[in-house]
């Protein structure tokens, strides 16, 4: 299984793109050498590609439609949700309900949250509504 540290060294290397096209949506990572033939997990053995790149490289057909599906809800309708969050008006948990994700999926792992860090040049943040929550639950415990 591939680690988050190592995803996360992956897409910056790549520049949050495709190693074959540049695209930027529905990334994912691509074993250099197939773990069935003894590849590992390690940064060294991994590329990213775009699931396009990805099944044409396992000469799989591509299905376009099927990437619309794993979406928690489209692009255009998540901005607004999202400009709340990164503006600290809403925390994690309300995000994640509006955007109908799991309450288990970190924010970082959805593909629209990654489309609009990027878009809007963002690298760390912290969400001052999940801090002072997180403190209130240290004291209320």
């Amino acid at each position: 299984m591939i680690s988050k540290a190592t995803r996360r060294k992956l897409e910056i290397t790549w520049n949050y793109q495709c190693a074959v096209c540049s695209k930027t949506d529905y990334l994912e990572m691509h074993h250099i050498i197939p773990k069935a033939e003894g590849g590992t997990d390690d940064y060294d053995n991994l590329i990213l590609l775009c699931a396009e790149c990805h099944a044409a490289i396992h000469k799989r057909a591509y299905n376009k439609e099927r990437y619309k599906h794993n979406t928690s809800i489209e692009y255009e309708k998540a901005i607004p949700i999202l400009d709340d969050y990164f503006a600290n008006r809403i925390g994690a948990k309300e995000t994640k309900e509006r955007l109908n994700l799991s309450q288990k999926t970190h924010l970082s792992e959805s593909s629209v949250v990654r489309k609009y860090k990027r878009e809007h040049n963002i690298d760390k943040f912290y969400n001052n509504v999940d801090l002072v929550n997180s403190k209130r639950r240290v004291r209320n415990v």
